[in-house]
């Protein structure tokens, strides 16, 4: 997406009376009129209209994707539900507004007291993953304008629920977006998510997109930074939705309603224009304030929402928003550009036209503008106004080469809906004749809407990352697209008729949000005059062909007598949708019966590694294990390669080498054309079924020697064994290894051993009582499946102690976990303070401490859920601590307000529930985090917790 020029129109002084009688405005009741277009359709508009609609499930951001319309599109930017307003935990503000305005309006912006705010959803805008702001709401409002003026022609063709799913998917996102006070005034409006510099450096599905290496703050209107363009757009969009929906779901549409008057009066306040980073600046805000205007009419009857469109003073000088473009009512306004998302006249006054169809200004200025679009062929009124849009040789209406056809279908929109309301055929014929030119009846013989007819018979290679699916952050890498865009209008043809479908091109072939929001209008539109008894097709959309998303290649780098060199690279080539995998191995089968031959033996092979690329990525190497013995006896082994550790998307090389030893006479016998994964290997890479590759421990590509097709893998050592001491207890805990079905837990009374096996668990976790305490003890730990034991885990140590008495009356602190699962992406530790003393104890001296282990260094956030004195009047901050203790490297604190009250003697705080996440959403292991005990499901005396009274430790042990 690049910044386009606005065109604004022709102004001319009028030599006629003026216009202030016919500006007059008296609402008229006016029915539509069948218009009885003439011409068979060459095309199935019911079709069109139908894939149209599924281009913008491919621009869905947010939850909920994954398992939709799309296969290959999931959840993406699950980050934008909680951007950082550095309050309340967090540590940076990831917005434009100032640090004072966020806290002086802490309620509204962040009334949960989690730091945070919720803007996700919405849509991406092109190829691109940023949700900017006016193309979202110029979208949001031309398509359920389309919607609202031919929705017969989505209930006959089946689509009816497909477009109101798509229209709610954009006013849920703008109502999540729009934060009023309690009075119901708009406080801040977020119009954009994302940095444009920062993401086009991005090529890629968007589920795969990094936020911590692409950021995406998010950008507000507020009294400090007004944007009243963008909130006026968005009120349109709400305004129109209210319209949509008010049949279906009337608290919906009044809740559209209330915020689309809210957000306008808003943008009346807060005069000025919104930030787009430089990709779409807008040129001022009387056309969006105009179009806001229009359609709170329609939803209101309000007559003061036309005055504030085209209100006069007694010398006849426009003091409306109509003063931008007309100086008064002795003037006129010609428009030579078309609805579209900077400049939304030509909606405001085909609107206007169909509202108020006795005033003859308003049908001018709708009609005057089709009238230049067709050519020529609609005459203007005036014989001598030669003013027409040139047409290129082949007779298409191209205003700009850039996204030619989404200006030309908005200008169809248009035109359709002015034939609906007069009757005039010219028009929908005119309309059909470009509709037909970019579905295929035009010089380049392919359509410009992706899929339609077919495939083959379109655009083959929109601008658009996640269709084409590179794994390299490349265009032109792979050559031909992985998905079908179905529907996408890509940008069109220029003013010769020439169209170059090239990825790469994002002029002729860019496709966004804002391209099919015309064409889906103009399709419903003419499918009703052209298109009756058409049908959609079909089980739409068709089954992606099935392929192998994990495999494996081989290459022979070199080979002699004594050694085999390989590159084997491992492949996550998922696309249904992308994601990352983390429990990836491969393994290379070899034979030595030629070395038993000769009196050697396995002990008689190394294995050299020359090129680990997930290492040089990631700095974590690959595990490599073996050799085990399939057959000793006939010398059939393998070496197992473990991606486990890292996330793996695509694919990654590994270089290595089997060498073996010359026998006592030093003679060599190395023979690899017996050796399994070697058949049909050569110099050149080729992907390999003699190299099985797992997944989780299970096989999902290739085949083993003996035929198997479930084979486990013996699982690797486990990793970060952290021990925490407890009262005549120790609880050990380690990270889950890939493949294992147990792990044994071994301890010892004298460091490195020898260790006893005390017990052998399933979790990853252990409670060892009946311990000594002030004795120090030592644990290791191995994992173990049916394929074997791995080596023991690095050792860790930890002394038992006395739990701390409570005195009489003192105060106790009681633990329940909201959450028992130990390895998802949020913790949900709730608390309550119990006072057994005989005086009550203010909460403002209090504070809590909850134990725990990052598991990676990242921003995480605080959130209160609920509690009995108020979230309001309690904090939460997240600490880390100067040196790693056993089971926590972080705290996190609660304290209360002044407005928290006391405790009662006797009494308690009741239930306070906490949730604490990383701004990424990645796993905590809580399994060996200090404070953690999911047997507590219900509230329990837990001394693993520390309460504090003034700075002095009350209750608990401290890690």
């Amino acid at each position: 997406m690049k910044t386009s020029k606005r065109f604004l129109g022709v102004f001319r002084t009028c030599g006629v009376a003026a216009l202030a009688t016919a500006m007059t405005l008296s609402s008229v009741s006016f029915l539509a009129v069948p218009a009885k277009a003439a011409g068979a359709a060459k095309y199935n508009y019911a079709e069109a209209l139908q894939k149209s609609l599924y281009f913008y499930d491919a621009e869905k951001s947010g939850q909920g994707i994954t398992g939709g319309h799309l296969e290959w599109r999931g959840d993406s930017e699950l980050s934008d539900s909680h951007i950082p307003l550095g309050i309340n935990g967090t540590t940076t503000n990831m917005t434009n507004m100032s640090a004072n305005f966020i806290n002086s309006n802490k309620a509204v912006l962040d009334p949960d007291g989690n730091g945070s705010v919720d803007v996700s959803g919405g849509f991406h805008d092109a190829g691109d993953h940023v949700k900017f702001g006016l193309p979202q709401s110029y979208t949001a409002s031309t398509l359920g304008w389309g919607f609202y003026e031919f929705r017969d022609a989505f209930r006959q063709t089946g689509q009816e629920e497909h477009m109101l799913e798509e229209l709610k998917w954009f006013s849920d996102y703008l109502l999540r977006s729009t934060f009023r006070d309690s009075s119901g005034k708009v406080i801040a409006f977020n119009y954009m998510v994302g940095n444009g510099t920062v993401d086009h450096t991005y090529w890629g599905p968007p589920e795969l997109q990094d936020s911590a290496k692409y950021p995406r703050p998010a950008t507000f209107a507020t009294a400090e930074t007004p944007a009243s363009d963008q909130a006026a757009e968005a009120a349109a969009a709400l305004a129109i939705m209210s319209l949509n929906m008010k049949n279906d779901d009337a608290e919906y549409a009044s809740t559209c309603l209330e915020n689309a008057k809210a957000l306008y009066r808003f943008a009346q306040t807060n005069r000025g224009l919104g930030n787009s980073d430089g990709f779409y600046n807008s040129s001022f805000d009387e056309d969006d304030l105009s179009w806001a205007a229009v359609w709170l009419y329609a939803a209101t009857s309000d007559m003061n929402y036309i005055h504030d469109i085209n209100a006069t003073g007694p010398d006849g000088m426009y003091t409306g928003y109509m003063k931008k473009i007309i100086r008064s009512t002795s003037d006129s306004w010609q428009n030579i550009w078309v609805h579209s998302w900077d400049t939304v006249w030509g909606g405001v006054f085909m609107k206007l036209a169909t509202l108020f169809p006795d005033n003859p200004d308003f049908d001018y200025f709708a009609r005057w503008n089709l009238e230049y679009w067709s050519g020529g062929k609609i005459q203007h009124k005036d014989p001598s106004d030669k003013t027409y849009l040139k047409q290129s040789p082949d007779g298409f209406g191209a205003i700009s080469t850039w996204g030619s056809a989404r200006y030309n279908a908005a200008a169809q929109l248009c035109a359709l809906v002015y034939s609906k309301y007069t009757g005039r055929t010219d028009f929908a014929d005119w309309a059909k004749s470009q509709m037909d030119y970019i579905m295929g009846d035009n010089p380049m013989g392919y359509s410009y809407i992706v899929g339609f007819p077919t495939p083959q018979q379109s655009a083959k290679h929109p601008h658009h990352r996640a269709a084409h699916g590179s794994k390299t952050n490349n265009m032109t890498t792979p050559a031909e697209h992985r998905h079908v865009l179905w529907g996408a209008l890509v940008g069109g043809p220029d003013s010769d008729d020439v169209h170059n479908d090239v990825t790469t091109d994002y002029v002729y072939n860019e496709v966004a949000i804002d391209y099919n929001a015309g064409l889906v209008g103009a399709l419903a539109g003419l499918y009703l005059q052209y298109g009756q008894g058409q049908q959609p097709l079909a089980d739409f959309p068709p089954k992606e062909e099935k392929t192998d998303e994990y495999y494996a290649e081989t290459k022979l780098e070199q080979e002699n007598a004594e050694r085999s060199q390989v590159t084997l690279t491992v492949h996550n080539e998922s696309v249904h949708p992308p994601h990352f995998e983390t429990g990836m191995a491969a393994r290379y089968y070899f034979s030595i019966s030629e070395l038993l031959a000769a009196g050697q033996s396995i002990n008689d092979v190394s294995l050299e590694i020359y090129y680990d690329e997930q290492k040089t990525i990631s700095g974590v190497p690959v595990k490599v294990t073996g050799p085990f013995a399939v057959d000793a006896a006939a010398g059939t082994y393998y070496y197992q390669f473990d991606w486990a550790d890292s996330p793996l998307y695509g694919d990654r090389d590994f270089q290595f080498g089997l060498i073996a030893k010359q026998d006592r006479n030093y003679k060599s016998h190395w023979d690899p054309t017996n050796d399994w994964s070697h058949t049909g290997i050569t110099s050149r890479a080729a992907i390999s079924p003699y190299v099985p590759v797992y997944l989780n421990g299970v096989k999902v590509y290739g085949n083993e020697p003996d035929g198997g097709s479930r084979s486990p893998i013996v699982p690797p050592v486990p990793k970060d064994l952290k021990t925490t001491a407890g009262n005549a207890q120790a609880t050990v805990s380690w990270n889950t290894s890939s493949w294992a079905t147990s792990y044994s837990v071994k301890r010892a009374t004298t460091s490195g051993g020898p260790y006893t096996t005390i017990a052998t668990v399933a979790s990853a976790t252990y409670v060892d009582t009946g311990l000594t305490n002030d004795t120090t003890y030592y644990y290791v730990v191995s994992a173990a499946n049916s394929a074997g034991e791995s080596e023991n885990s690095d050792q860790g140590s930890v002394t038992p102690q006395a739990t701390v008495d409570v005195k009489p009356g003192a105060l106790a602190l009681q633990y329940r976990a909201g959450d028992t699962n130990a390895g998802d992406n949020q913790f949900k530790p709730q608390f309550n303070i119990v006072n057994t003393g005989s005086t009550a104890v203010p909460l403002s001296e209090l504070t809590i401490r909850y134990w725990y282990t990052i598991d990676g260094d990242k921003p995480q956030t605080f959130n209160c859920d609920w509690a009995q004195v108020g979230c309001s009047n309690l904090s939460g901050k997240l600490v880390k601590t100067p040196t790693a203790k056993a089971g926590a490297d972080a705290y996190l604190e609660i304290a209360f307000g002044a407005n928290a009250g006391s405790i009662t003697a006797g009494g308690n705080t009741g239930e306070i529930q906490t949730r604490i996440n990383k701004n990424d959403w990645t796993n905590y292991n809580e399994a060996d985090d200090y404070s953690f005990d999911p047997t507590k499901t219900s509230f329990t005396n837990w001394d693993h917790v520390t309460l504090y009274q003034n700075g002095t430790l009350v209750w608990g042990i401290e890690p």
